[in-house]
């Protein structure tokens, strides 16, 4: 019985952290709050967030409620599965890889969202899609720079390949830089 509670309780909270966390890449990324899928995350997720924005202000374009709310999240997830299964972490060390677990979780969104785009412009070029112009969106400002740096070669956009080789060296180094806080 308490296999399938974990379960359950993994289930759920991964899911809200993974909203809080698109939630928080809609708004730095600037994304049309008029796109019928962002309302929805937007209403999934605003109950929650509404009384974190009393306490946790924005900065600039950064939903900085969501991040809050998608690290505590996680911080519960990891205290509940401790609970469960008899096991636990510090606070520091569990709030630690809480910020860093939803920092990869944006990097994560941001990779798929590249890869699905590149896919769906292959397979659907010029196509309008709610879903296609939301991913587009998201992947504008980080792809944007990059092409600056190498420009399209023979209608060849090579930018994504940079943009993954930058994001996985990030998500290599990250866990390096929060090992001191989490032992």
């Amino acid at each position: 019985m308490s296999e399938v509670l974990i379960y359950v309780v993994n289930f759920v909270l991964q899911i809200l952290g993974f909203l809080f966390v698109l939630r928080f890449l809609l708004q730095a990324c600037r994304v049309d709050f008029y796109n019928p899928i962002s309302q929805g995350i937007v209403k999934a997720t605003d109950i929650f967030l509404r009384p974190v924005r009393l306490v946790v202000p924005g900065y600039k374009n950064l939903d900085l409620a969501s991040f809050v709310a998608a690290v505590v999240v996680h911080i519960l997830l990891l205290a509940a599965l401790a609970g469960l299964s008899d096991g636990g972490l510090g606070l520091v060390p569990m709030l630690a890889s809480s910020v860093l677990a939803v920092i990869l979780l944006n990097l994560f969104i941001l990779k798929w969202s590249i890869l699905i785009a590149i896919i769906a412009s292959w397979i659907a070029p010029g196509n309008y899609h709610p879903a296609l112009a939301l991913l587009h969106q998201i992947t504008e400002p980080v792809l944007a720079p990059a092409r600056k740096l190498l420009p399209a070669l023979g209608g060849l956009d090579l930018s994504p390949i940079l943009v993954f080789l930058i994001l996985g060296v990030v998500e290599r180094l990250l866990p390096q830089m929060f090992a001191g806080l989490m032992s």
